[in-house]
């Protein structure tokens, strides 16, 4: 009988080498096809120049500034279609100086609001300036008209003219309230016919408000669309550098949805194709294949609204010129004037004593002595 004297250590290294050997030996039979992937190398990134995130946040970042606070002065571009103004960043229609389309300035919002000084509220302010002149103006000659009434009235009483004093006094409380009237209507006549215009402005421009808003939204829709599908088309095609340059730059540069966006509000707005020549400088908004900006809509409000429009422009807004057209500045001039030469005129009656016409005697005496001695020297020859 043959004992095997294989320890236990020389078999198990026998199986591992065996395990071993049968590995390392190539499979002859049927091949194992496993799909390739395609992983790009640093070099093939890098030449692929894909854009930086950072990069176009920064741009966007300087396009906001630009629209924000460049104080370059807006000249009125060469008027062919998609001319760009002063600042790359800034790409405004060429007749954008026009009040009733924006009236712009300067490139920046800030220094355009500094430029405008406020036009409503200082149309505002000269209005209720005239207002405030003419009720001074009114009441101090109501005011005078009382006063010089009263006075004359009181001096008269002295000489015991008591009917005179008493017309002179009804004379200027008629006078008094004629000049409160006459200021009274000035500026309510003119307060009316402001809001009046104001009020057709407002009316007049909510069809091209909303119609503007409404393009502002469908092409903020479309710009994003356009991203979604420039970048979803570059990863079918198995263009990478394409698919992520157009999602970076869409979502975070300035030329996609947030320049967009900064465009259609701090911005002058979208031009989105050739603008027709027939639309002059003279024009006025809206303009074909232009969407104008939140800030053009302001600034051609607050245009339209203070009165800074051009002469041709039948709506002056709150500079619409006051129907009554003169003030009663003159009235209440002429009424002082009138008032104290009344008084220069009562002054030497009042200076005689009750009774007495010694002073009327010899007032009227050089003007009828001459008559009186004519009448004399034909009675004399008749008789003889």
């Amino acid at each position: 009988m043959q004992i095997s004297l294989r320890s236990h250590l020389i078999a198990g290294t026998a199986a591992v080498v065996g395990a071993g050997a049968i590995a390392m030996n190539p499979v002859m039979g049927a091949q194992l096809s496993l799909p390739s992937v395609a992983v790009p190398s640093v070099a093939s990134v890098a030449l692929a120049g894909l854009d930086s995130p950072i990069s176009q946040l920064l741009e966007t970042g300087i396009l906001a500034g630009q629209l924000l606070f460049n104080n370059n002065a807006v000249a009125n571009p060469p008027a062919a279609p998609g001319s760009w103004g002063p600042s790359a960043f800034f790409q405004p229609i060429p007749w954008i100086a026009n009040p009733l389309n924006g009236g712009y300035s300067y490139v920046g919002l800030v220094p355009q609001i500094i430029s405008d000084h406020l036009p409503i509220i200082s149309q505002l302010g000269q209005n209720g300036s005239e207002y405030l002149n003419v009720a001074i103006a009114g009441l101090g000659g109501a005011g005078i008209a009382l006063s010089e009434g009263v006075w004359n009235a009181a001096g008269q009483l002295l000489t015991l003219n008591i009917g005179a004093a008493v017309s002179t006094l009804l004379t200027s409380v008629q006078a008094a309230g004629s000049l409160a009237l006459a200021s009274g209507a000035y500026v309510l006549a003119g307060v009316l016919a402001r809001a009046q215009a104001v009020a057709n402005i407002a009316i007049g421009s909510v069809p091209y408000l909303i119609g503007a808003g409404v393009a502002q939204l469908s092409f903020l829709v479309a710009r994003s669309v356009k991203v979604v599908t420039d970048t979803f088309g570059a990863l079918g095609s198995g263009n990478f550098g394409a698919a992520w340059n157009a999602a970076i730059d869409g979502l975070l540069g300035p030329t996609g949805i947030p320049g967009a966006i900064l465009n259609l509000t701090i911005g002058a707005g979208q031009q989105i194709a050739a603008i027709p020549a027939g639309e002059g400088p003279n024009a006025n908004a809206p303009f074909s294949n232009f969407i104008p900006s939140t800030r053009t809509l302001l600034q051609s409000a607050a245009n339209q609204i203070a009165g800074i429009v051009p002469d041709a422009f039948p709506n002056k807004g709150l500079a619409t010129p006051n129907p009554l057209l003169t003030a009663p500045v003159a009235s209440v001039r002429k009424a002082a004037r009138s008032a104290a030469s009344a008084r220069s005129v009562a002054a030497p009656a009042a200076a005689a004593p009750a009774g007495d016409s010694s002073a009327a005697a010899d007032s009227s005496a050089p003007a009828e002595k001459p008559a009186t001695h004519r009448a004399s020297r034909k009675a004399v020859r008749a008789a003889s």
